[in-house]
């Protein structure tokens, strides 16, 4: 089970870094609307698939184990969202105090 769980969690994050990414260049290239949707549609798209996860997890191991995963999808989540609309902000503020000098 714990296999199953580090592969859902390494997908999920590399669907995460390439939303990041996505903005990171739409904010590098001056792309005008580049506004954290990428990033937003990544997290509620890996958020859904942890039900899934979650379902399996409970199948396989009981209904405990099963909203244990939940509680950690959802601190994993907002942690992550938290960390990556921060990093995006300072980058469009850096991008535009150096754009200014």
């Amino acid at each position: 089970m714990t296999t199953f769980l580090w592969i859902s969690i390494s997908i999920s994050l590399a669907l995460i870094v390439l939303a990041v990414l996505m903005e990171r260049s739409a904010i590098m290239a001056r792309i005008s609307g580049a506004n954290g949707l990428v990033i937003l549609v990544a997290l509620i798209v890996s958020f859904g698939a942890s039900w899934v996860v979650a379902l399996v997890c409970g199948l396989l191991e009981g209904w405990g184990a099963a909203f244990a995963v939940l509680g950690g999808s959802i601190v994993y989540h907002a942690v992550l969202g938290f960390v990556t609309i921060s990093y995006l902000q300072t980058l469009a503020t850096w991008i535009v105090k150096r754009s200014r000098k």
